[in-house]
């Protein structure tokens, strides 16, 4: 093999490494939690994760928390950031429109289910 066709192989290896270990990281199960797919059936405290657009975005009026609207295919879930949890720093990463996947606890708020997001990496663009 000549050398350029050497690097070749190291770099696709190295590729093909990453993305494993991406995989691993987001979408394999996550071993201290159990987690399912969001439903309208889902019940507050459970750990659910879901990938869908994003269809709106806005802070509260206190408090510096972010709130997102989440169209998940089966219909629109509302998703909580608090501001300690990455709320600034994923408002800048993440516009409407995107492609997000999403894992955190469910909790009902005014009668409405809603996810929180327990950490910055509760939210992962996708597109």
């Amino acid at each position: 093999m000549e050398k350029e066709e050497k690097i070749v192989v190291i770099l696709l290896c190295m590729a093909l490494l990453s993305l494993t270990i991406l995989y691993a990281t987001f979408y394999a199960g996550d071993t201290k939690t159990d987690s399912n797919g969001f439903s309208p059936s889902s019940v507050p405290g459970e750990n659910v994760r879901f990938e869908g657009d994003v269809l709106s975005k806005r802070f509260t009026y206190t408090g510096g928390h972010l709130l997102m609207n989440v169209d998940y295919g089966e219909g629109v879930v509302k998703v909580f950031i608090p501001s300690g949890n990455g709320a600034k720093e994923l408002d800048s990463r993440i516009a409407e429109n995107d492609h997000v996947f999403v894992s955190g606890t469910v909790n009902e708020y005014n009668g409405e289910l809603e996810v929180i997001v327990q950490n910055v990496n509760g939210v992962v663009l996708l597109n």
